[in-house]
């Protein structure tokens, strides 16, 4: 796998600073192992560990003398020499008597010839797992006497424990070197494995935020190469989230500003040429009509059949010419469309004053047939805005042409009722924007003619020039806006002006 450029530059500064505590621990941890170590084993310890052995040993030397002395005292004692002894009761309470006189005695026993002659015992004193016995014999006399001796079992254990330990501590002694070198290399080899642990976790890390900043580097270079399309896929929380945020944020107002700019220069272009075409149309208008009528007139001869035809062609000249001349005010006015002059307003204060001309607008539609039903709704809240009060106003009138127009035609194609027709104007606050909306119930526009809807000079209707939309564009981008086709909650055509907020 190929690393890019940040990520072999964060690989080497976390392996830089992963192996500065593995260099110090070489470096380091040798002498200080090996210090620890000599501190732990060391001669003034094998010392103790000795002496403390030969003490276990004079001790239970002691223990064996003070037994062997008792057993003495016991087995030359007068009163088993004493002829009474042969005496049973006599025997057994001289015997008892010395049990009692040595505490440590547990059992005398006393022997002739190999049979048992006497015996006393005390079995309260017998316990495994502390005292441990030891058994004397001395032949005096005639008898032989089994004297029974206790020691306190620790003396025992403690012997042999100090002994194993001297002996373990001598083989450490002997092998200092290789168990110093084996403690630090196990030392060396576990800090390495959190090292390269912690260094696998941060390439892990860092290649999560490399990848993101590598994906914005090839993002930014596209926008450079033109194309504003691009949208950068956020995930996670932290700061690089934030800077993708901005940088899809910034794209995407560079590809509005651009659809505007472009939108307007192409509405530039449109306008020159409406111009010059107007120009053009509009100076042979009038000789051509002149010239009509005064065919008309001077037309001396007596057919009636030829008079009757001129009066036609002439009728029909001056009705196209009506009609060239309507083309012609209208396209003279789209040429000299002004800039608007923005200023502060309420968006359903402007609504309320406009809709009071609006029944012109159905009067002049249907003249004097049965015409829609035309609703206005205004949200009760403020929407304050910046807007040009009479070019906007022209917008909403061409919106609400239009929607008079497509229901007057859609009932004459089919010979339905307008009157259950519907218009709605409404006004709402969404989010940031202030929302103007006009919609209608009749067929709405068919799929592949919406994204052609704002282009001038595209129409769908047998009477239009196609300018009434693209105007309504023209002055929304100018009023720092947008208007895009929506799908009516009726089922048909609903256009939807959206003007930012202000304050």
């Amino acid at each position: 796998m190929k690393l890019s450029r940040v990520e072999r530059k964060l690989t080497i500064a976390m392996s830089l600073v992963g192996l500065a505590p593995l260099v110090g621990a070489l470096v380091l941890g040798r002498p200080v192992v090996g210090d620890a170590y000599r501190t732990g084993v060391n001669p003034t310890v094998r010392e103790h560990l000795d002496d403390a052995v030969a003490l276990y040993q004079t001790h239970l030397e002691t223990l064996r003398d003070d037994a062997e002395r008792t057993a003495d005292a016991i087995a030359f004692h007068r009163d088993l020499h004493d002829p009474a002894i042969d005496d049973d009761e006599v025997r057994a309470a001289r015997l008892e008597s010395l049990l009692d006189r040595y505490p440590h005695v547990t059992s005398i026993r006393l022997t002739e010839d190999g049979r048992q002659f006497g015996h006393a015992q005390r079995t309260e004193r017998i316990d495994p797992e502390t005292r441990r016995p030891i058994t004397l014999r001395r032949a005096v006399g005639r008898f032989e006497v089994e004297v029974v001796v206790t020691a306190p079992v620790r003396i025992f254990e403690g012997l042999q424990e100090a002994g194993e330990h001297a002996e373990v501590f001598g083989r450490l002694q002997e092998s200092s070197e290789f168990v110093r070198a084996t403690y630090l290399w196990v030392y060396i080899a576990l800090l390495g494995l959190v090292i390269l642990f912690a260094l696998g976790i941060g390439g892990v890390l860092a290649r999560r935020i490399t990848r993101r900043v590598i994906a914005l580097a090839a993002a930014a270079r596209q926008v450079g190469r033109g194309d504003l399309s691009v949208k950068v896929p956020t995930s996670g929380t932290d700061e690089i989230v934030e800077l993708t945020d901005a940088f899809n944020t910034m794209v995407a107002d560079l590809r509005d500003t651009r659809a505007r700019v472009e939108y307007l220069q192409r509405i530039g272009a449109w306008q020159q040429f409406a111009r010059r075409l107007a120009h053009e149309i509009k100076n042979p208008l009038t000789p051509i009509q002149l010239a009509a009528q005064e065919m008309v007139r001077s037309y001396a001869g007596e057919d009636p059949r030829y008079q009757e035809k001129l009066e036609e062609a002439c009728a029909i000249i001056e009705e196209e010419v009506a009609t060239l001349r309507r083309l012609v005010g209208e396209f003279s006015s789209f040429a000299k469309l002004p800039e608007a002059d923005l200023t502060p307003a309420d968006l359903g204060d402007f609504l309320q004053e406009a809709q009071r001309s609006l029944p012109l607008i159905v009067d002049d539609v249907f003249e004097d047939a049965p015409a829609p039903k035309l609703h206005v709704k205004v949200e009760e809240v403020a929407m304050p805005v910046r807007l040009d009060a009479m070019m906007l106003r022209r917008c909403l009138d061409n919106l609400v042409r239009n929607a008079l127009q497509s229901l007057r035609d859609a009932s004459q194609e089919s010979g339905g009722d307008v009157t259950r027709s519907r218009v709605r104007i409404r006004a709402t606050r969404e989010g940031e924007f202030a929302v103007l909306r006009v919609e209608d119930d009749g067929p709405g526009v068919p799929e592949e003619q919406i994204d052609r809807l704002f282009d001038p000079y595209y129409t769908t209707k047998h009477d239009g020039t196609g300018l009434g939309l693209a105007i309504v564009k023209k002055v929304v981008l100018e009023h720092g806006g947008e208007i895009a086709y929506e799908e009516s909650l009726w089922g048909g055509a609903c256009l939807a002006l959206r003007l930012p907020l202000v304050g």
